[in-house]
């Protein structure tokens, strides 16, 4: 949606990844027990998808990546904390992700994103958007533990956006904003998004509004 608005290239998680895709399958498939067993090794597919992804990402102006480093941060912590990751492969995991982070330093960012966009959703809302997904391996019905799971997850998040201050962090609240269903919504987000880029030097505001222009003259496009 907002890569579309701003003609930019954008990055979604891989989850058919050959890295990734099996693994993924096993750590959803018996519960704590096999999110111990691969989490850690998922934790490194993931977070090695990811650098490719950044590496061609921070050269093109305004790419939109899904996710990025820090967020693969949170849910190594996350994984840890919950006894389902062991201290050695943990420190192992976050020494490669910082070492990767200060790969990027000054190649032009510096180790995090111009802007990062947190999407801030009640824990029950949230499950009903996994949900909607349609992943067989998600489903609270065949594994009604991945409920606590999914609530941990969003408590990480929150946390996190309470005690990070080293980059720019826009925080959208998505029980006020519908940007999936209501163009009105939409529209509104994608202007707080693109003000904000503004602000940081990332577009102009002749080039947002041109954006803005055109996509108010578009309807249920999306």
């Amino acid at each position: 949606m907002l890569a579309d608005d701003l003609g930019s290239d954008f990055y979604l998680e891989d989850i058919e990844n050959g890295l990734i895709k099996n693994m993924l399958k096993e750590f959803y498939s018996a519960g704590k027990e096999s999110r111990s067993r691969v989490a850690a090794m998922l934790q490194v597919g993931f977070l090695t998808v990811r650098y490719r992804q950044l590496k061609e990402a921070m050269v093109k102006r305004n790419a939109v990546m899904d996710s990025n480093l820090i967020s693969d941060g949170i849910m190594a912590n996350l994984i840890h904390d919950r006894g389902e990751m062991d201290n050695a492969s943990f420190n192992i995991y976050m020494t490669l992700n910082q070492e990767m982070q200060g790969n990027v330093n000054g190649m032009p960012w510096n180790g995090f994103p111009d802007l990062i966009v947190y999407l801030d959703i009640d824990p029950e809302h949230e499950i009903e958007s996994i949900q909607s997904r349609g992943r067989e391996m998600e489903d609270i019905r065949k594994d009604p533990e991945l409920v606590n799971y999914y609530h941990s997850v969003n408590k990480a998040y929150k946390d996190w956006y309470e005690g990070f201050h080293q980059a720019t962090v826009l925080k959208i609240d998505r029980e006020t904003y519908d940007f999936v269903a209501n163009d009105n919504d939409r529209n509104a987000v994608l202007d707080m998004v693109e003000q904000k880029l503004v602000e940081l030097g990332c577009l102009t505001q002749n080039e947002f509004n041109a954006i803005r222009a055109k996509r108010e003259g578009v309807k249920n496009v999306f």
